[in-house]
């Protein structure tokens, strides 16, 4: 089985890490390669260093903005040459070109898609773009939560065939001594942290976990993992809050076991989101979490292991890092992440599903 996993550039985020992830734990994953429509290999390797070891398997294609009809023979070609079985696209931009792909190769490929989150069908030309091309080509529409299933039906009338939920590998998410990692990160140690893994972009709720800080006793630090085109807004925003010394930006972060491992508790409080894979990676870490009750992430979260926070309830947010601090750290966060989670039962119903489907 050769499986071809499409995604629209190799920058750090949990779409293309669920990828990746698909990539390496698969049965098929000998014979499998992931695709980028942009950016270049060295780009990617800088962003993710464990995709060295299976360099030979790692294809950018370099696309440049706007719509690419070269890319598509592109894809064709590579069909051809590796001998594709399944094309997995994820996303929207790679739905599309996968898609045109396989019209013109026929049907002796087969095209899966994963909706990571139906947030950008609210924009019309989007929305209809997926619905024509649905109508058009063969698509075995997969959600990675059942809200995000819920959404696309709604906004398309198209039914996913089924729900996979995203997993992590757990072996590698596992956490170390707390002190050794604030070393290794050069944070403070005797500060309580709060911790957020997101590209510094809008809609992830940086600004209001900066605010959500002035609530928060003295002894509170935030610090940010990632990296993004907010940045410099966001550090104006700390200084002018007179904040500086609370709040660390430590970019991109390639041990982020030991990133999970140094914080206190993970909060994510995005606008919007399908099943963020950082939430469940704390967990495994054994670290509890507070994040908005968006997308899939009430699916995977309960009481035990966090707090949900509304969107339009930003004064509950302090209250509830406040609470999430006090819960129990550890196996019993772990075990809940890796029973809902688990890379490896992803991954295990997604080779059963490339091989129904190839038959």
């Amino acid at each position: 089985m050769n499986v071809m996993h499409l995604v629209q550039h190799l920058q750090v985020g949990g779409l293309e890490k669920m990828a990746i992830t698909l990539l390496k734990n698969s049965q098929f994953s000998s014979s499998s390669i992931i695709v980028s429509l942009e950016g270049d290999r060295q780009s990617a390797f800088e962003q993710w260093p464990e995709l060295e070891s299976f360099s030979h398997r790692v294809i950018c294609l370099n696309k440049k903005a706007g719509v690419s009809i070269s890319v598509i023979a592109k894809i064709k070609a590579l069909i051809k040459d590796h001998d594709i079985d399944i094309i997995h696209s994820h996303h929207v931009g790679p739905v599309i070109y996968a898609g045109l792909a396989c019209a013109l190769t026929g049907d002796s490929v087969r095209h899966i898609s994963t909706i990571h989150d139906a947030w950008y069908l609210n924009n019309v030309k989007q929305c209809t773009f997926t619905k024509l091309l649905n109508s058009l080509t063969n698509i075995y529409w997969v959600a990675d939560a059942r809200i995000v299933a819920d959404e696309f039906r709604a906004k398309t009338a198209i039914i996913p065939e089924r729900t996979i939920l995203n997993g992590i590998d757990c072996d590698n998410f596992v956490a170390i001594n707390q002190s050794t990692a604030r070393n290794q990160l050069n944070l403070p140690h005797k500060a309580k942290l709060v911790g957020c893994a997101a590209r510094l972009i809008a809609g992830k709720g940086h600004k209001d976990l900066i605010h959500a800080l002035h609530y928060l006793p003295e002894d509170y630090h935030m610090v940010f993992a990632g990296d993004g085109d907010q940045k410099v807004i966001l550090m104006n925003l700390v200084r002018n809050l007179g904040l500086n010394e609370r709040v660390h930006f430590l970019g991109n972060v390639h041990d982020m076991r030991a990133f999970y491992s140094s914080i206190d508790v993970m909060c994510l409080y995005s606008q919007r989101e399908g099943l963020p894979l950082s939430i469940i990676e704390a967990m495994a870490c054994g670290i509890p979490v507070v994040a908005s009750d968006v997308g899939g992430i009430h699916e995977v979260l309960t009481d035990n292991e966090g707090e949900l926070v509304s969107l339009n309830e930003f004064n509950k947010l302090a209250p509830a890092i406040l609470r999430a601090c006090k819960l129990p750290h550890g196996l019993c966060i772990r075990h809940h992440a890796i029973a809902v989670a688990d890379a490896r039962t992803m991954s295990s119903k997604y080779d059963n599903l490339y091989s129904a489907l190839a038959v």
